[in-house]
């Protein structure tokens, strides 16, 4: 016998509360069982968005150097340079909020926030091809699915550490406090049963005396 069981008062108001403990518990796992499947198909759905706003993200990339290699060899590399040197800078800010998604967690949601301050295009277009600003545009574009990206990678991030930390809880109720109740409530029953067993052979064994009892002085 075990020193946990050793410790354990075998009464039936005991019982009742180690019952009532393992119907709680049970009750725990089925609602982490239904969580863990609202958090698996949140991140199965998020995933698959990584992929395809990845590839976009390059080809924009892509796009856009091919349309600065072609203001190059329109108005040639040292045009270009001289337009970039006098063009505004463009200065972009990244705001970081929260929303509340499955089961009430938070999720960061990423915003790239442009220079209010520029408007129209950023080059001259009677000095610079049109291809040049087009370039500009799309590294823009680009830096938008970059941001979304990062959004959804920190959220993939959270959802990966609720999921471990809820499958550690329902693991460890599964497969350590459930069969320890389970040992402790078959432990009980069994020391109760033995002592309904022991008391009703005694209460025969009286009934007998008494019979016998009552038959010498009958």
């Amino acid at each position: 016998m075990s020193a946990e069981l050793a410790s354990v008062h075998p009464t039936r108001l005991e019982l009742l509360r180690l019952k009532h403990r393992k119907s709680m518990a049970e009750g725990i796992v089925d609602i982490l069982k239904k969580e863990l499947d609202a958090l698996t198909l949140t991140l199965f759905e998020l995933v698959k968005k990584i992929s395809p706003l990845r590839d976009q993200m390059y080809a924009t990339l892509r796009d856009a150097y091919n349309l600065f290699v072609e203001a190059e060899m329109i108005s040639g590399s040292k045009r270009v340079k001289e337009a970039s040197l006098v063009a505004q800078p463009l200065d972009y800010k990244i705001s970081e909020e929260t929303k509340k998604g499955v089961i009430g967690l938070l999720f960061p949601v990423f915003q790239l926030v442009e220079d209010a301050r520029i408007s129209g295009p950023r080059f001259n277009p009677l000095d610079t091809p049109a291809s040049l600003d087009e370039s500009s545009s799309k590294i823009k574009d680009a830096l938008h699915d970059a941001v979304k990206l990062a959004e959804i990678q920190e959220s993939v991030k959270i959802l990966l550490e609720v999921i471990a930390t809820k499958k550690r809880q329902m693991n460890r109720i599964q497969f350590k406090i459930l069969p320890e109740l389970n040992a402790t409530i078959r432990y009980i029953e069994l020391i109760l049963e033995e002592t309904e067993r022991q008391d009703a052979i005694r209460v025969r064994v009286l009934q007998r005396k008494r019979k016998e009892r009552a038959l010498k002085h009958g």
